[in-house]
């Protein structure tokens, strides 16, 4: 087991290994080589040389490797870890170099020696927290095999036991890279409850910077296909800001306005609230100049800013040619930048979003008759809505019931009341506080009539008394 703290190195072997490295060279067998290297490693490492055992262990990894005695070099590497006082920096060394061979072994066409080569370095680094990173990386090269074998779930479940967000070690970026390693396997896998929460691993200021550009595209199509996945509109808005933000879209027309498309179609789709009401402001006040140089998005939009009722077969006829062929309408369901964001996603949505569109349409409509009106037909309500009495008495209620509008329908007499019937407390009291007080003011303007009169009274009593004497 290796030590705690480091241990004051005893004496030098640097002499004896160099002597010993030029002798071994006359040695016929690999092995002999390794049994006279493995008597003076023993010595180097009681005696703390981290720079002799450093050097010993290394070359005895390579004598097996140039040997081709593959069995050997993992033999080796596995029992040299677990010497008695070995040190941790040598052992280091020796994983690095062991894992230089790798690359070597998949050149070189020998893939059941690298997978071997994988196992055992798996094995060596485990709870190791001095080999936290070469493990990290040994086990997505595994996850990688695993993955071109077939088995996702195999190639997700290596990946999601490395908590590399808490290894102190590895550098950021390489960080940040496990975790869209990780996100990305979930999404292959469908699990997107788990996908959701690993993206909480990633820093998003990260993500600002120039070097990490690449990350951040990567990221975000995540991101917007777990979005897509669960209808969550808004969110897909807020992901397609964070990428049209990006310094490369700016300079790149095809880039900006491709996103800045998918922006507005994805914020009228979004369900009505105050966030998404205000977003929608912000993104035709911010971006209003390039939005001009996208009069049919900027048009689409404004119908949701205007108190106007907007009738769904004039939307239809002017912007439904238009928006089937976009990716995010059309048929084929998919979203993204020509392909260099995200790949294609929820084939056949796009019926799915234009109805959900029709419905956003209707929303707002319903919204703005009921700034206009206090009582209208059931009828008259589904004339100006376009649609049935059936669809229109169940999108009202929708509205009603997400606290969007207030409104009462009195089926036998088909009238649908937009007062509002259902005050609150705090309004009641306010009513009643208000009532009162005109109350009282009627109550002291009466009384200072009714005075004047007895005053007007009296005074004529008194005059036509005067007049009699």
């Amino acid at each position: 087991m290796s030590d705690i703290a480091p241990r004051k190195q005893e004496r030098d072997y640097t002499k004896e290994v160099d002597e010993l490295l030029q002798q071994i060279e006359g040695e016929s067998t690999a092995s002999a080589k390794v049994d006279r290297l493995l008597v003076l490693e023993k010595q180097a490492r009681n005696a703390a040389d981290l720079s002799s055992t450093s050097r010993l262990l290394v070359r005895i990894i390579e004598i097996s490797y140039d040997a081709g005695d593959f069995d050997g070099l993992n033999v080796q590497l596995a029992g040299l870890s677990k010497r008695h006082g070995q040190l941790r920096e040598a052992t280091r060394r020796m994983v690095d170099r062991a894992m230089e061979y790798l690359d070597e072994l998949d050149k070189n066409g020998k893939q059941d020696q690298r997978l071997k080569l994988i196992e055992t370095l798996r094995e060596v680094t485990e709870g190791k927290i001095y080999l936290e990173v070469p493990r990290a990386r040994v086990t997505r090269l595994l996850s990688s095999i695993k993955e071109s074998a077939g088995d996702v779930t195999a190639a997700s479940d290596l990946l999601q036991d490395l908590q590399v967000e808490t290894f102190a070690s590895m550098e950021r970026r390489e960080k940040l890279e496990f975790i869209l390693e990780q996100m990305r396997l979930l999404r292959a896998k469908d699990n997107w409850d788990m996908l959701q929460i690993v993206s909480k691993k990633v820093n998003t200021k990260w993500l600002e910077e120039k070097e990490n550009e690449d990350l951040k595209f990567k990221f975000y199509g995540l991101m917007i296909q777990y979005s897509l996945h669960t209808d969550k509109y808004l969110d897909v808005t807020k992901h397609y800001r964070a990428l049209y933000a990006t310094p490369s879209v700016q300079e790149e027309d095809g880039k900006w306005q491709a996103l800045l498309r998918n922006i507005i179609f994805f914020i009228v789709l979004s369900p009505y609230d105050n966030e998404q009401n205000d977003l929608l402001h912000r993104i035709l006040k911010d971006d209003d100049a390039r939005l001009q140089q996208l009069p049919d998005c900027l048009n689409l939009a404004k119908c949701f800013t205007t108190p106007e009722l907007t009738r769904w077969p004039r939307i239809e006829s002017l912007y439904g040619e238009g928006l089937r062929q976009t990716r995010v309408f059309g048929p084929n369901g998919t979203t993204g930048v020509d392909g260099d964001i995200e790949e294609e996603i929820n084939a056949g949505q796009g019926e799915k979003r234009f109805s959900e569109l029709h419905k956003r349409v209707v929303e707002h409509n319903i919204r703005t008759i009921a700034k206009y009106y206090t009582r209208i037909t059931l009828k008259r309500l589904s004339q100006l809505l376009d649609l049935e009495d059936s669809v229109t008495e169940s999108s009202l209620s929708r509205l009603v019931v997400e606290k969007q509008v207030r409104a009462k329908i009195d089926r036998p007499a088909g009238i649908v009341d937009f007062r509002d019937t259902n005050k609150g407390t705090y309004k009641v009291l306010n009513d009643w506080s208000r009532d009162v007080g005109k109350l009282m003011a009627l109550v002291e303007a009466t009384s200072h009539l009714i005075g004047k009169e007895h005053a007007i009274a009296q005074a004529a009593k008194q005059r036509a008394a005067a007049l009699k004497a």
